[in-house]
C-alpha cells in the first residue's frame, strides 16, 4: 500500500466531512472498543481510499461475514486456547495449499520462512498480549511481522486494528485480524481501533446527539447510546 495515497485521502476525507457534517471525527483519532463484542467483519470496504470517511450504500449489510468463523480467529484460538500446534491450524493449512500452489503468502516464498518467521512473531505476539495487555502500535517494538514485500507492512505498524461502524451502530472489523483476533480470545476488555469508515445514517446520528435532539437516537449497541465506543467523545476532543 502507497503511504501517500492513504494519507492524501484521509486528508480529502476530512476536509468534505468538516464541511457536511456537525461533528466530524478527527480521522486518526482511535476510539477503545471491547474486542469480544466483535461479531462481524467486512472486507468490501478498501483501506487505500482513505480512515476516516462517511459513506452511504449498504456496504454495512451486504458486506459483512461472521468474525469467529474466519480462519484467523479459529486458529488464534486453537493455538491459544487448546495449545495445538501451528501445523494442526486452518491458518497454517491454508498457507501450505498456496505455498504449493507456487504462491507467496504475506510476502513470504515458503513454508518454512513463514513457519519461522510470521508464526514465531504471532507466537510472541500472543504472549505478549497475555502477559502485558494490549500495547498500541506505536508503542510497541516491531518484530519481523511480514515479508518486505507484503502490502500489509506498509500500515501495520501505524494503525490499529482497522473498523466500520454501520448504519445502527453495529462495530464491523475490516484490517488488523490477527491482533483483533488474539485480543478477543484472551477476553481483554478494550483496545484501540481506527475507524475506516462511518455509514452516513450513523454520522447522522452523531450530528443529532450534538444537536442535543429531543428522542434518544436509534443506536444498535448492547449498553445503551451513551455507552456506545463512537459516541463517548461525539462532542469532546475526537471531534472537529
Amino acid at each position: 500500500m502507497d503511504l501517500d495515497r492513504l494519507r492524501y485521502y484521509t486528508r480529502w476525507h476530512a476536509f468534505a466531512n468538516d464541511r457536511r457534517y456537525r461533528v466530524p471525527a478527527d480521522p486518526w483519532t482511535t476510539i477503545r472498543i471491547d474486542p469480544t463484542n466483535l461479531r462481524r467483519h467486512n472486507q468490501r470496504l478498501r483501506l487505500d481510499r482513505g480512515v476516516g470517511r462517511v459513506e452511504g450504500g449498504d456496504w454495512d449489510v451486504d458486506g459483512q461475514e461472521p468474525f469467529r468463523e474466519t480462519t484467523v480467529y479459529r486458529s488464534i484460538r486453537r493455538r491459544y486456547e487448546e495449545g495445538d500446534a501451528w501445523e494442526e491450524t486452518p491458518l497454517y493449512r491454508r498457507a501450505k495449499e498456496r505455498f504449493e500452489a507456487g504462491e507467496r503468502v504475506r510476502g513470504y516464498e515458503s513454508g518454512d520462512e513463514y513457519r519461522r518467521v510470521r508464526l514465531a512473531y504471532l507466537d510472541d505476539l500472543i504472549r505478549s498480549i497475555e502477559e502485558e495487555g494490549y500495547r498500541p502500535n506505536a508503542e510497541t517494538e516491531h518484530g519481523p511481522a511480514s515479508a518486505k514485500n507484503d502490502v500489509e507492512g506498509a500500515y501495520v505498524h501505524r494503525l490499529e486494528p482497522v473498523v466500520a461502524i454501520g448504519r445502527g451502530g453495529k462495530i464491523q472489523l475490516c484490517e488488523g485480524f490477527h491482533r483483533a483476533a488474539i485480543a478477543s480470545v484472551a477476553g481483554l476488555d478494550g483496545i484501540p481501533v481506527n475507524v475506516l469508515c462511518r455509514h452516513e445514517e450513523w454520522q447522522q446520528t452523531r450530528d443529532e446527539i450534538k444537536r442535543g435532539a429531543s428522542r434518544t437516537p436509534t443506536v444498535n449497541w448492547p449498553t445503551g447510546p451513551e455507552q456506545h465506543p463512537d459516541l463517548v467523545g461525539a462532542t469532546g476532543p475526537g471531534c472537529r
